[in-house]
């Protein structure tokens, strides 16, 4: 497929290079298509990807988009009906597409066949169908049935369109070789084909069981017909592209059992070459992916080889080398990088500082969007220290909320109140050791935590997080926790799931748990910078001691994790005044305690993206760990690098 429009960022792995691969079809025959899922949690920019790709498909491809969450209760055969209409337009090269099976099945389904009564079914069938005139002489009288179901909720409004569609598909098409056509769909069928119709529209007003033989009949009429549509040398030559099918939120009810259809219809027929590219997208996780692939933010299974959703940087590398593809193909989406994010904010009106709205929404694409337009609302957008309250800002005048409140919405409405509650207390730690804490959440937990952490485990809103000493962890997807850390400081100070009361109860679990410097963490978070200092200290408070490699590192291990704790720090102060008005209230304000205050009270302010959005404390850091790095031994050289990463 030819270049479109400027390709969305941060996905031409997937918009261009994988479509590339599975769109355009093989000189030498067919080949099997993975039903590429591109999933992610609300905000990720599935919707915007299947936009994309669609745009390139206009005049170039027979091609049908649907929404499963606007679809209602309906069918999948229903649905697919749909699809099939929306790819029978006619696109220049390919002409039309036909569905003489598909629309057949369709009009039997629909038509008030008298089934009660066999012999005059078939008469009404044989009626419609008399073996000396083609269909298109009974057009008024098929069109008046497909009004008529039209008007009873059988077919959607546009049914007497299709069925003049499936007339003139239809116009060489005698009573023998339309009933051979539907015959064919039925291997194990012996008998009349009339009957196989009469039974159709039987079987659908019958069981479930019945409704799902006759969703699984219109699928593999669907299949004959696509087959049947790319066969021969001549339209071989023509139709040298699949269609696609673009199919949102199939994470639904309705999502699920259609694409289950389509796929198990796909092994019956022995379909070896598919002629239609799926792409779907999801906000959960479909368990009929569990062996092959496994959920981000959860451990592999030992002795299980599973792999991770791809991410648009690894499709590209798999677009350029894969031949063969399994039924699925897991894409991961959300998470733009920092070239990407600053292309999207600047595409949008808002000007920021560089890397800022990367740092703080992690190159969500829904977060950025709403960033830049929360900003283009206000009549003096925030600049400099401003910033640091940027998530207090009106979302939009509808909705009342701050834009960390609307998102926040967003994220958690799947979740009842009593979860979220949870959830918000829960972020205070650093990864989701809380989630199943009844102690340090005060909630009773009547499931055991279980529901809070299978929703954030089968709605991408975990990650995973690397360190020396711990190895892989799981954590909160880092926007969600941010918004989480906003709600929980916005909480009044007596409350006992209050910012300070929870982070009290997270340290004396890690205390219990021999942990100090987790412990310290949540010192920190409750604001108590000299119980940090005085842990920090040790190293350095006898001027004789040498200070090694391995003592440097375990101290520089502990500075960061300890730093990296949330604040509830003012936002409207400028963050050099806030370094200076923290290190005045540290008691016992020696040389030594003096420089590690400001060196710790520095690193915490700009660990946080709000904390120093304009960059202005990197002096304050890099003479810290210059003046600590006067210390004798090997241990100062890994200081002395330290401070060259913040020398500007």
């Amino acid at each position: 497929m030819s270049e479109g429009s400027r390709p969305l960022p941060g996905v031409r792995g997937i918009s261009y290079s994988l479509v590339d691969q599975v769109v355009p079809r093989s000189g030498d025959g067919g080949r099997r298509l993975p039903v590429v899922a591109a999933l992610g949690p609300r905000g990720s920019g599935k919707t915007a990807l299947l936009n994309e790709i669609g745009r390139r498909c206009v005049n170039r491809v027979p091609w049908a988009s649907l929404d499963f969450e606007e679809v209602g209760d309906a069918r999948p055969s229903k649905i697919l009906t749909e699809l099939a209409f929306d790819l029978s337009r006619e696109v220049a090269q390919f002409g039309r597409l036909a569905f003489p099976r598909l629309w057949l099945c369709a009009l039997v389904l629909a038509g008030n066949v008298n089934t009660g009564n066999r012999p005059k079914a078939l008469a009404e069938l044989n009626e419609l169908m008399r073996a000396d005139r083609p269909l298109e002489v009974h057009r008024e009288q098929v069109l008046d049935l497909a009004r008529l179901a039209g008007e009873t909720g059988g077919l959607p409004g546009w049914a007497p369109t299709a069925t003049g569609t499936l007339l003139n598909g239809l116009n060489w098409v005698s009573r023998r070789r339309a009933l051979r056509l539907v015959r064919s769909l039925s291997s194990d069928f012996d008998g009349d084909a009339r009957d196989l119709l009469v039974d159709l529209n039987k079987k659908d007003r019958g069981s479930s069981a019945d409704r799902a033989a006759v969703d699984g009949l219109v699928f593999e009429a669907f299949l004959a017909d696509l087959d049947q549509a790319f066969a021969g040398p001549l339209r071989r030559m023509r139709r040298t592209a699949n269609c696609v099918l673009l199919l949102d939120n199939a994470h639904t009810r309705e999502g699920r059992a259609f694409l289950t259809g389509l796929l198990a219809a796909r092994e019956r027929f022995g379909v070896t070459d598919d002629h239609a590219a799926v792409f779907t997208t999801s906000r959960t996780w479909n368990v009929g992916w569990n062996g092959a692939w496994r959920r981000p933010g959860t451990d592999a299974v030992a002795g299980r080889e599973t792999r991770l959703p791809r991410t648009p940087a690894e499709v590209e590398l798999d677009s350029g080398t894969r031949t063969d593809w399994d039924t699925w193909y897991l894409v991961s989406l959300g998470r733009l990088g920092a070239a990407d994010t600053e292309e999207v904010v600047g595409g949008r009106g808002a000007v920021l500082p560089e890397g800022f709205a990367h740092r703080l929404t992690h190159g969500r694409p829904g977060a950025l969007h709403d960033l830049a337009d929360a900003l283009a609302q206000q009549d003096v957008p925030p600049t400099g220290h401003a910033l640091r309250g940027v998530l207090s800002v009106p979302a939009d005048e509808e909705s009342g909320k701050s834009l960390a409140e609307l998102a926040l919405h967003r994220a958690g409405q799947d979740l009842s109140d009593r979860q979220l509650r949870d959830l918000v207390s829960a972020s205070a730690g650093r990864g989701i050791e809380f989630i199943t804490d009844p102690v340090v959440l005060r909630s009773d937990l009547p499931d055991g935590g279980g529901s809070l952490y299978t929703f954030l485990a089968n709605n991408f809103l975990l990650d995973v997080e690397h360190d020396e000493e711990d190895g892989a962890r799981p954590v909160l997807d880092p926007w969600l926790r941010t918004l989480l850390l906003h709600a929980l400081a916005a909480r009044a100070d007596d409350d006992p799931l209050g910012w300070d009361a929870v982070n009290r109860r997270c340290r004396d679990h890690h205390e219990a748990q021999g942990d100090p410097a987790a412990a310290r963490y949540h010192d920190l978070a409750a604001g108590d910078v000299g119980a940090v200092v005085a842990h920090l200290a040790t190293p350095f408070t006898d001027p004789a001691r040498v200070l090694d490699q391995d003592t440097a590192l375990r101290w520089l291990r502990d500075l960061d994790l300890i730093t990296s704790a949330p604040n509830r720090l003012a936002r409207d102060v400028d963050p050099l005044s806030q370094v200076e008005d923290l290190v005045r209230d540290v008691p016992a304000a020696d040389a030594l305690t003096l420089v590690l205050s400001r060196l710790v009270i520095a690193l915490w302010l700009t660990s946080d993206p709000l904390g120093d959005p304009e960059g202005v404390l990197r002096g304050r850091v890099e003479h810290g760990y210059g003046h600590l790095a006067q210390h004798r031994g090997r241990g100062s050289i890994l200081l002395y690098d330290r401070a060259e990463r913040y020398r500007a």
